[in-house]
């Protein structure tokens, strides 16, 4: 996983601001123009079990794990359902028609599209990397009653290699456009990453960063920037000679910075175990031996000060979040 590019500038690119401070990107939603009929054919809410942030400067590594306690599948899956629910709720308001699900689940295109990329929810998924000490791990959550799929732009670069090709595969894009047209609808894939804090880590610099390497993670609930998203793909399909990071989509509207919650509902507790200490301590023995390079690593358990108050924290952002994205739409169709 690769987040260093984004939050290191807290990923403030280009994107139209709206209310409650969540800003958005704009990634060709002028292709929405023109619908007004919508399936909702993806929706997932992915929540961060595990976060990690490594940094590294010249041989020295500093390492933080936070792990996310006093949470279980059950509110998982009612506030996923929640936010299924207000997302139909805040489109029908805007003046959309969305498709019954007994509708769009009939249709032979849909149930090929499930067969090959759905996934059982909940769907545990583990970001690692050869040169990282810990993974991020995360759990996608969908609607009762509804598969889970993986959502990535290219630019995170989240998942395996595989995942991230059948997330933007343009072949699996063109299927879709005809899932539109059989449909006569636009479809939409909902996708909110959250987390329950937000990394971040000093990046290599040999000539200018000195010898301190630095990690970090700032607790509090938080909506991941460009991976929470709402893709659409019309009876057009996938876009073909795109610069695009989501070239299976006609276009999406994404968020372009953290959305974060006003308050922080999470204490910590140390939970760096003696084998890190020792570790830490071998390693740092070495570096003076040998030129210099330390590591430093920190695990901490992360509970909410009630599974309600985590409940409420989340929903509250994921309606501030909707109702962003079911404006934008409103005024692109």
């Amino acid at each position: 996983m690769k987040f260093s590019p984004l939050f290191a500038s807290l990923c403030l690119l280009p994107g139209l601001v709206f209310a409650d401070a969540a800003s958005l990107g704009d990634d060709k939603v002028s292709a929405f123009k023109g619908s007004q009929k919508v399936a909702i054919t993806e929706f997932g809410v992915e929540f961060y079990t595990q976060i990690h942030a490594e940094g590294r400067q010249g041989g020295a590594n500093a390492q933080v794990t936070s792990v996310l306690n006093g949470v279980g599948a059950e509110d998982f899956q009612a506030i996923t359902d929640k936010a299924y629910a207000d997302t139909v709720a805040s489109l029908k308001a805007a003046g959309f028609e969305v498709l019954d699900p007994a509708v769009v689940g009939a249709d032979p295109l849909y149930q090929k599209l499930v067969e090959k990329y759905g996934q059982p929810s909940p769907w545990t998924l583990t970001d690692s990397s050869v040169v990282k000490g810990k993974p991020m791990i995360s759990q996608v959550v969908a609607p009762a009653g509804m598969p889970a799929y993986f959502s990535s732009s290219i630019v995170t670069n989240r998942g395996d290699f595989g995942q991230r090709t059948d997330a933007q595969n343009q072949g699996r894009g063109a299927k879709e456009g005809e899932l539109a047209k059989s449909l006569g609808a636009t479809l939409l894939h909902v996708h909110y990453l959250v987390g329950f804090g937000l990394p971040s880590a000093s990046k290599n610099n040999a000539l200018f960063g000195g010898s301190t390497a630095r990690a970090a993670i700032e607790p509090g609930n938080v909506l991941f920037p460009l991976d929470s998203e709402w893709q659409f793909v019309t009876s057009a399909g996938a876009r073909t000679f795109t610069s695009s990071s989501r070239p299976r989509h006609s276009g999406a509207l994404y968020l372009d910075r953290p959305l974060s919650s006003a308050t922080n509902i999470f204490a910590l507790q140390d939970a760096t175990t003696s084998a890190d200490k020792k570790g830490d301590g071998a390693m740092n023995a070495m570096g003076e031996l040998f030129g210099g390079f330390g590591q430093k690593t920190k695990r901490s358990d992360a509970a909410p000060s009630s599974a309600e108050a985590y409940r409420q924290d989340v929903d509250a952002l994921l309606q501030q979040a909707t109702a962003a994205f079911t404006a934008a739409l409103a005024a692109a169709r």
